[in-house]
Parts: C-alpha cells; sequence; structure tokens
C-alpha cells in the first residue's frame, strides 16, 4: 500500500503545479504502468514474500523507490547541470531470518543518471548501483540486490494478473479525493532462485504505486497487510491512523480463487492493535499481532495475524527516514506482509 515511507517525508501536503495530479478514471494500461512515471511527484516498486528453506520460512522485501524533488520551475527548466537531481532513485532490501532472529537490512540512494541510477518509462527496470528489479521478455520479473550478509537472486512468475486497487485503480488513502494513489498488485508471484547462493522457492507479493500527494494532514501513520491466500485469494487491507489511534481512512480489496473481486468501503475494515512487541533499540511499541475483521459478502471475518518474528523493525532515521515496522507474517490460510508506521512516534510529512 503506503510504500514512499522515505519519500513521503519529502512530500507536501498538496499537490504543487509541475506535479501530475491523481485522478479517477484513469485507465491502467501494461506494461507501460509497470514502468515508471517521471511527471509525478513519487513512486515505488515493492516485493515482498516468504521464502522456504530446510531451517524454515524467511521473510524478504526488495523496494525501489523514485521521487521527482520539488526544484521549483526555474531550475527544473533551465539549469543544464547533469548533477541537478530531477529524479533521485532509493532502494531498501531486508532478509527475515527467525531461525537466527536476525533482521538483515540495506538502503541505498542515488540521483538519476550517469549510469548509476535509472528508471525505465514504458516497463519495469529500474537499477541502482548493481540492484535491478526488471521484467524479462518471458513476463518474469527478476530481482538482484546484494549486500554484507545476504545475496538474493530470484524470478518471479506470475500465476495470476494483476489487482487493480480502489476504483479500477484510483486508491483513496484519505477523505479528499487528491489524497490518493495510482495502485495495483500482483499477488501470487511464484518465486525460484538463490539466497546466498543457495536455491529457494517460495511465493511472492508486487505493490506498485504512483502520486503526487497522498496522506491527510491528520493522519500519524498507517497499518498495511497483503496476503498470499493458501484457495488462491489474495487480500489487501489497510488503515491510516488518526492521532487517536482510530481509522481516519480504511480499505483494501479480496479478491477469491475464481477472480471475484471485492473492494472495501472504510466502514468495512475494523482493526485491533493487539499482541504488542517492544523494540530494546528503539523502545517503540509496535502491533506484531493485530487482530482485522472485514466485511466479506455481508459477513464479518476475523483474521488474526502472528509474524514469523517479533524483532523486524526497520531503523532508517540516521539517513534521515523514519522509524517503522515491516515483516514477514501468517494467517489462518495464508501468508503474507505487515507494514507498520507511527507508532515511535507521529509519521511526520
Amino acid at each position: 500500500m503506503l510504500r514512499g515511507l522515505v519519500l513521503l517525508l519529502l512530500a507536501p501536503l498538496l499537490v504543487a503545479a509541475h506535479f501530475a495530479p491523481v485522478r479517477p478514471g484513469v485507465a491502467l494500461r501494461f506494461p507501460a504502468d509497470h514502468g515508471a512515471h517521471p511527471d509525478f511527484r513519487t513512486e515505488w516498486w515493492y516485493v515482498t514474500g516468504q521464502l522456504d528453506t530446510p531451517d524454515g520460512p524467511k521473510g524478504f522485501q526488495i523496494t525501489f523507490f523514485r521521487t521527482k524533488p520539488d526544484l521549483g520551475p526555474d531550475i527544473a527548466t533551465n539549469n543544464p547541470s547533469r548533477f541537478t537531481p530531477r529524479q533521485v532513485i532509493f532502494a531498501h532490501a531486508a532478509i527475515a531470518d527467525p531461525g537466527h532472529r536476525r533482521l538483515r537490512h540495506a538502503a541505498r540512494i542515488a540521483r538519476q543518471g550517469f549510469g548509476l541510477a535509472e528508471a525505465r518509462v514504458g516497463d519495469m527496470d529500474v537499477t541502482l548501483d548493481d540492484w535491478r528489479l526488471w521484467r524479462g521478455a518471458d513476463g518474469r520479473l527478476h530481482a538482484r540486490v546484494a549486500d554484507k550478509g545476504f545475496a538474493l537472486d530470484l524470478a518471479f512468475t506470475p500465476t495470476q494478473g494483476v489487482i487493480l486497487q480502489g476504483e479500477g485503480g484510483y486508491s483513496r488513502k484519505g477523505p479528499h479525493p487528491q489524497e490518493a494513489s495510482h495502485y495495483y498488485s500482483w499477488p501470487h508471484l511464484a518465486v525460484a532462485g538463490r539466497l546466498n547462493g543457495k536455491p529457494v522457492k517460495g511465493t511472492a507479493w508486487l505493490d506498485r504505486e504512483w502520486s503526487s500527494t497522498l496522506l491527510n494532514p491528520g493522519a500519524v501513520g498507517w497499518d498495511w497487510l497483503g496476503l498470499n491466500l493458501d484457495d488462491g485469494g489474495a487480500l489487501t487491507l489497510f488503515r491510516v491512523r488518526d492521532g487517536k489511534g482510530g481509522a481516519l481512512w480504511a480499505g483494501g480489496s479480496h479478491r477469491d480463487r475464481d477472480g471475484r473481486l471485492t473492494v472495501f468501503k472504510p466502514e468495512d475494515i475494523r482493526w485491533l492493535a493487539d499482541g504488542w512487541w517492544q523494540s530494546p533499540r528503539s523502545k517503540a511499541r509496535w502491533p506484531v499481532r493485530p487482530v482485522v475483521h472485514y466485511r466479506l459478502n455481508g459477513r464479518w471475518q476475523r483474521l488474526p495475524v502472528t509474524p514469523i518474528m517479533p524483532d523486524q523493525e526497520l531503523d532508517s532515521r540516521a539517513g534521515g527516514g523514519p522509524l517503522y515496522w515491516e515483516g514477514a507474517v501468517k494467517v489462518p490460510g495464508g501468508r503474507g506482509y505487515l507494514e507498520l508506521t507511527g507508532y515511535g512516534a507521529p509519521l511526520r510529512m
């Protein structure tokens, strides 16, 4: 859902005239919308999944961000320097290893150009140094990232079509129409490849969003959950929290194994923070075992969430980013990823 953790800290609450707006009724087109949208303020390619290994499941995330800095029209138009940061690329990667109670993660950033960082228009191909996420001619997605302590070389084979979140890909994140993104998900990606040189298999989920403005000024953080269900269905649930811990906005979707899509309204989601874990490092308390209720076909469903390990906290404050919890989880009849923000302190835009 709201993948622009670092980028949102840079984003204004109002759309500047030189950024493209998000509007309802805009049809998403593929493969073009797998690629970059450089006229929008920010976007992200976010892959999460779980790998089955001999010593148990391991979670992983690979995220590439593109942001267009607010340089002002004079600098953006009249400065010919190749060093002008017209586009900036960020990337995060992490491995959750409950067998060793260890979370390994790394991050990179560079301005676009100079052969160091690129986000292709027209199809998915994002690079940052030697990290890369791209769609091959065979339709499979590929990712290669490596840092101290881990190396991922994975291929993702689609087994289902994409889900257009919200109203045909126009996804509200608040009570005002401009608080929205273009958003689609690609669940049930079959994973094969190597982790630290050893063969692995698993399942993954891709989220794609782009926007120029996103959150309401009253928002202090969000909770998001994306799940590959064992029966072939896919479930997305999220809420944007206000200062009292309630839902400023909520939503998501359910697609069953036969392809029937249900889009949730804010009143269809009840998110209960439960099962808290306190970080020994940041001292933040995270509700890593929430219980989410959602109304599907007129009936309320209860969904308890359990992390594969409690400590999946990511602290990027030293580099100007946020403190957040991003982790692999399981539920009765499925598994996926949970993201929590704004619990150590309100997330300031």
